[in-house]
């Protein structure tokens, strides 16, 4: 019998991301369909929204880039029909879009569980451009990738003079023990070795920082600072022979 080869042209797969009671900076690492919140966090009320539904209570908080833009989860149809509210629980609100790329802060209060997201890796190129500015991006690795980020694309080899992302930061979300929200930890890209042998500072320069690490679904700020102005985030994954 004759056989040959046969390649996919998509994967489709999953992804179990730890979500502690309290905030979590989280990215969505595949791509389902329209991506929005109530296809990534089903919240379905057990008697056709009569009684609460299991996300109740949560919220999903998206940055503006100056502030955040909060949508809680409420299955009750005496609330609502979309399945969200604003803060007050008094206005009807859509359903967030996650979009490829985004960090989100999702704020858990029923517990620490874990979330699976379910969908298509985006194969091919994947670009994220980020202008210069002063106030940071919320994102998140575009493939279901876990390491440094270094490794995630965010290459800083110096010139012999400076590295394309010298003076940008990486700033991951710090919690106490109890999920609040206790400030960022700071990262600050230095390509120059008299400064560093990580590549990595603090806001003061004087100190070396580890090379951050990022983990699968994990969002996080960053802030272009470069003097080489914008710069596109590439992830890239192929398929096929």
């Amino acid at each position: 019998m004759a056989q040959s080869n046969v390649y996919s042209l998509n994967i489709v797969g999953y992804c179990n991301v730890p979500t502690r009671g309290g905030y979590n900076f989280q990215s969505n690492p595949l791509n389902n369909g329209n991506n929005n919140a109530t296809t990534l966090y089903p919240n379905p009320s057990p008697d056709g929204g009569a009684s609460n539904g299991p996300r109740d209570g949560d919220n999903i908080q998206k940055w503006t880039g100056a502030s955040w833009n909060v949508t809680v989860f409420d299955a009750l149809t005496d609330d609502t029909t979309t399945g969200y509210t604003d803060v007050s629980g008094a206005n009807a609100r859509p359903a967030p879009v996650l979009a490829s790329g985004e960090g989100y802060l999702y704020f858990n209060n029923n517990g620490s569980n874990v979330t699976t997201f379910v969908g298509d890796v985006r194969i091919g190129t994947n670009n994220l451009a980020m202008p210069v500015r002063s106030t940071p991006y919320a994102i998140g690795s575009m493939l279901p990738l876990t390491g440094s980020i270094t490794s995630l694309g965010f290459t800083n080899i110096n010139n012999g003079d400076h590295g394309p992302l010298d003076g940008c930061s990486f700033q991951s979300l710090r919690v106490t023990p109890a999920g609040l929200i206790s400030g960022f930890d700071v990262s600050v890209w230095d390509s120059l070795t008299d400064d560093t042998t990580t590549g990595f500072t603090d806001v003061s320069g004087a100190n070396m920082k580890p090379v951050p690490q990022v983990t699968i679904g994990q969002g996080f700020f960053f802030v272009n600072q470069s003097i080489d102005g914008a710069f596109t985030w590439k992830q890239v994954l192929n398929v096929g022979p």
